[in-house]
């Protein structure tokens, strides 16, 4: 018996392949969790997911400079982006408010 292929147009499918393209590529570069993103669609985690793996199964052909990145493996790499920008982020906070408090001028109504 063959392996069954995943398909983005499926008899009875109640989404557009258009729609699950971009709910795809919408939760892999938000980062968050596939329930999450999913939820806030209106769909289940479990057809994100599929419609996932339908995704990488397609071939993209070669074209341009890009060639050998396709749009799923850009918003993995965004995501992956976007959640070392807030860790740096939350990280150059945090020594700011440190270096605040260590060079801090004696406080009011003392004497260090």
């Amino acid at each position: 018996m063959n392996k069954p292929e995943y398909s983005l147009v499926k008899k009875g499918c109640g989404y557009p392949a258009e729609f699950r393209e971009e709910a795809v590529r919408y939760w892999l570069s938000s980062g968050r969790k596939a329930s999450e993103v999913a939820s806030e669609l209106g769909m289940s985690a479990w057809s994100l997911n599929r419609w996932r793996k339908a995704l990488e199964q397609i071939e993209v052909p070669a074209s341009g400079a890009c060639a050998e990145l396709n749009a799923l493996e850009l918003a993995k790499e965004n995501g992956r982006l976007r959640r070392e920008n807030e860790a740096l982020s939350r990280q150059r906070d945090i020594l700011k408010k440190a270096i605040g408090i260590c060079s801090a001028d004696t406080p009011p109504g003392g004497s260090r």
